[in-house]
């Protein structure tokens, strides 16, 4: 298969021999949010191009940058965190699928990273999908983008997450900062905590706690093998439906 490319590094004549060699297009969609004291706060985006880039070794295109601008979730008092209005994100979404149709992709997989994601996907991309029955369009999370072929769990900045990230960079992650000693300023953009009755259900929102801004088992029992075991069946998996669609 050929190599893959990153879309946005690509010359006009380069985009259009790819489309002609492997017409695939991977597009992770990210945000930019707190993930607790130890992940980086483009979490998201970084574990859906990690994985696209895992899938796209195995069956050539490319991929496009990083959708870091989401919306909604559990997060947006928390200091470090961008959420955009849900009609622009789905706006962005829609618009650049349908080009990339346009343009000759025959299969585009969009990868969220961030959970609420998929109720914006799956409100405007049937739509698409039904309008153009020669595409394949997947879409989804990690957990959902197989269909339920390929069973993973997911939480907020927590083991399952925090495992995901000890697989695909490491070297982004420190697992020494989930420790107690932070105040109300290193936390909120106010200095101080939002109303209680406006927390998220299930989110730590204490500052001075290791598992703050997580949501899920504790992510100091978090491993690069947990992480591994669900990633490695899902990358094969959709390569698989890939190649099996194109023929190749």
């Amino acid at each position: 298969m050929p190599k893959w490319e990153r879309y946005e590094t690509l010359r006009p004549d380069a985009l259009a021999a790819c489309v002609d060699s492997a017409p695939i297009a991977f597009w992770p969609l990210g945000l930019i949010e707190h993930h607790g004291w130890h992940l980086p706060v483009g979490y998201d985006g970084l574990k859906a191009e990690r994985i696209c880039i895992q899938v796209a070794e195995q069956t050539g295109g490319v991929i496009l940058p990083t959708m870091w601008w989401g919306a909604n979730g559990g997060h947006d008092a928390f200091r470090w965190t961008h959420y955009q209005p849900e009609a622009a994100a789905a706006s962005i979404v829609a618009t650049t699928t349908n080009q990339l149709i346009q343009f000759g992709f025959r299969v585009i997989v969009l990868l969220a990273g961030h959970y609420p994601w998929q109720g914006i996907l799956d409100k405007h991309l049937p739509a698409i999908r039904s309008e153009n029955p020669d595409i394949l369009l997947l879409w989804g999370t990690e957990m959902s983008i197989s269909g339920g072929a390929i069973k993973l769990r997911g939480d907020h900045a927590a083991r399952e997450e925090t495992s995901f990230g000890l697989y695909l960079f490491p070297e982004l992650i420190d697992m020494e900062a989930l420790r107690p000693g932070r105040n109300a300023e290193t936390a909120w953009p106010q200095g101080e905590a939002p109303p209680k009755e406006t927390w998220h259900p299930g989110v730590c929102f204490d500052p001075n706690d290791p598992r703050f801004g997580q949501m899920g088992d504790d992510a100091r029992n978090a491993t690069a093998e947990h992480g591994g075991e669900g990633i490695s069946q899902l990358v094969p998996f959709l390569a698989g439906r890939i190649r099996d669609f194109l023929n190749v």
